[in-house]
């Protein structure tokens, strides 16, 4: 590893550290919308809540999708993302969130008038379930794929978009439940607010080792650690994401009433918290700047 330090630049004609720009706030908006719908429909599937898998449906077959026009350059030629299965996760996020639009609304439709046999409602179910799951975890995969920028280069990407997925299922799923069907089912009240807490807390843990690892990974890591740390990035992702979306909203869900201002309250900061992550996450990743000639 050298120890020779650069400066980040823009387009100029000189070695530094160079930010990638390909990915935005519109696409970190777009996902955060998959994120906290799949998580949303997941969690209150099975409670056979409605409210809130109406709600995560909406939100990632119509929210996310709008949001991600916004960034493609050319929305006409988006059928060729469905293109690449075998070794594109773009690709298979699509499949999935196909998967999740058409069976999630079958599943949907089919517990509110029990059309279906049993045996093929469970099918049905299941493969919602899978488009969820491959939605959450969707963007993880895509930035773990990107050996050239080290803050995103790492298994934990997958399983921190998963976290966030399910902390805002459970969130949402207690805020529109706490005085429905949770209501009359203080036990599982009493598990989802435990899902919740070592969620946050998992989320935080991971959030650290995530840092560590990139910060010892190379030295483009460290600039992007140091960047949320130290640098202009530090108040944003301290604040929002540390702070408010993990630390405050852990406090509140363990020491605070279930009463619709507390409870509103945590969903807010998380999902504050959420967005926060994934938009910074795009902000600080560099590239390392190419070999100088010295020495090659």
């Amino acid at each position: 590893m050298t120890s020779k330090t650069y400066d980040i630049i823009g387009s100029e004609l000189k070695l530094g550290y160079r930010r990638q720009d390909a990915w935005g706030w519109k696409i970190a908006i777009a996902f955060f919308f998959g994120d906290v719908g799949a998580g949303s429909f997941f969690i209150s599937a099975f409670y056979d809540f409605m409210p809130g898998m109406v709600l995560g449906w909406i939100l990632t077959t119509f929210f996310k999708p709008a949001a991600l026009l916004m960034h493609l350059g050319q929305p006409w030629r988006f059928w060729r993302a469905v293109t690449n299965l075998k070794s594109a996760w773009i690709s298979r996020g699509v499949l999935g969130a196909v998967l999740f639009g058409g069976f999630g609304f079958a599943h949907m439709v089919n517990l509110h008038y029990h059309i279906l046999p049993a045996f093929l409602g469970a099918i049905i179910f299941f493969l919602a379930m899978a488009g969820c799951f491959i939605v959450m975890i969707y963007l993880g995969y895509v930035l773990s794929h990107s050996p050239a920028l080290t803050l995103w280069n790492t298994g934990l990407m997958p399983v921190i978009s998963l976290t966030y997925g399910l902390m805002g299922g459970v969130t949402m799923t207690i805020l529109m439940g706490y005085n429905g069907f949770l209501a009359e089912n203080l036990a599982t009240l009493k598990f989802l607010k435990g899902a919740e807490i070592l969620l946050i807390a998992g989320t935080f843990v991971m959030l650290l080792s995530l840092l560590h690892g990139a910060a010892y990974h190379s030295d483009s890591g460290k600039v992007s650690v140091m960047m949320l740390l130290k640098g202009e990035y530090s108040e944003y992702f301290l604040r929002y994401v540390v702070a408010v979306g993990l630390i405050g909203t852990g406090l509140l869900a363990y020491f605070g009433p279930v009463q619709i201002v507390v409870l509103l309250v945590i969903a807010i900061a998380e999902l504050i918290g959420d967005l926060g992550l994934k938009i910074l996450l795009f902000k600080a990743a560099v590239y390392a700047p190419p070999l100088p000639h010295s020495r090659i």
